[in-house]
């Protein structure tokens, strides 16, 4: 007889672990390397790139809207190249309003898309729209319907993780932000970046189990959050809400190794529940 997804996850909380590897639950038998391959997923790879323009000028546009919103202002239209180059014809007085829109998102409207993030872990702007969750897209989505919609396209693809711990969102963080080491909470999922909206082309920031990389803008990467990782920024340049502004797209995806886990992917959703709201880092 099979064991049951309960069994799965009650023997996995028990097991040992590497020790830059250390998700409260481990799976014995998946390859653990810190960062992995695009081309160990071609469709969600593929999918996400080929629409990554369109996906910065949605969320370029929802920034600014937020923004002008806070301030009473038209929002600011920007003139973009590749990332994040600043806004044409904006008055200097503009960038010490922002950096004054900037301190306060931490505290957010509830009725704010951008959430913070609340686990404790950051010091800085860290704020997170959440597009799926707990096994569905999530009301916050209707806010980037196209991202919404690339989300909902590649969790059909058997490539990224639809049920719990699965999850998709929008991750913005600005330049002199923090987050401290920390894992995530199992082996069996992998976290795939597709930065947005970056100060440059590349920015450096992302390291896991002591391994540096650097975002790429608009190409996607991937790694295995459950090592240990850390994000620090490099500092404010500009103070400024969108030229500072990092936001990626994070997205669950199968461990490539975790076939078996898969097939019980329909079983024990309330496990799987509370393991996804435990552990809701969204680095």
């Amino acid at each position: 007889m099979a064991p049951s997804s309960a069994d799965l996850l009650r023997a996995a909380s028990a097991r040992p672990r590497p020790s830059l590897q250390r998700p409260s639950y481990f799976f014995e038998g998946l390859r653990a390397q810190a960062f992995w391959p695009r081309e160990s997923f071609p469709k969600v790879v593929a999918l996400l790139e080929a629409c990554a323009s369109e996906l910065s000028e949605e969320v370029q546009s929802l920034l600014e809207d937020a923004l002008s919103s806070e301030s009473g202002e038209e929002p600011p239209r920007t003139k973009r190249r590749r990332g994040i180059e600043g806004a044409e014809g904006r008055p200097d007085d503009r960038l010490e309003r922002n950096k004054n829109i900037c301190s306060r998102t931490e505290v957010t409207p509830r009725s704010s898309p951008w959430q913070p993030q609340g686990e404790g872990l950051h010091e800085g702007v860290w704020l997170k729209l959440e597009l799926w969750a707990r096994g569905g897209p999530l009301a916050s989505g209707k806010a980037a319907p196209k991202t919404r919609a690339a989300v909902a396209a590649c969790m059909s693809t058997g490539e990224a993780m639809a049920v719990p711990p699965g999850r998709a969102a929008l991750s913005y963080m600005m330049c002199g932000a923090h987050v401290k080491p920390h894992c995530g909470p199992t082996n069996h999922r992998l976290r795939l970046h597709l930065p947005l909206l970056l100060p440059s082309p590349q920015m450096t920031g992302l390291t896991v189990a002591g391994e540096a990389r650097a975002w790429d803008l608009h190409r996607c990467l991937i790694f295995d959050d459950s090592f240990e990782h850390e994000v620090q920024l490099p500092p404010l340049s500009r103070e400024d809400a969108l030229s500072d502004a990092r936001v990626v797209l994070l997205l669950d995806l199968w461990h490539p190794d975790a076939g078996f886990l898969r097939e019980q992917a329909t079983q024990a959703v309330p496990e799987r529940e509370k393991c996804s709201r435990k552990h809701a880092y969204t680095v």
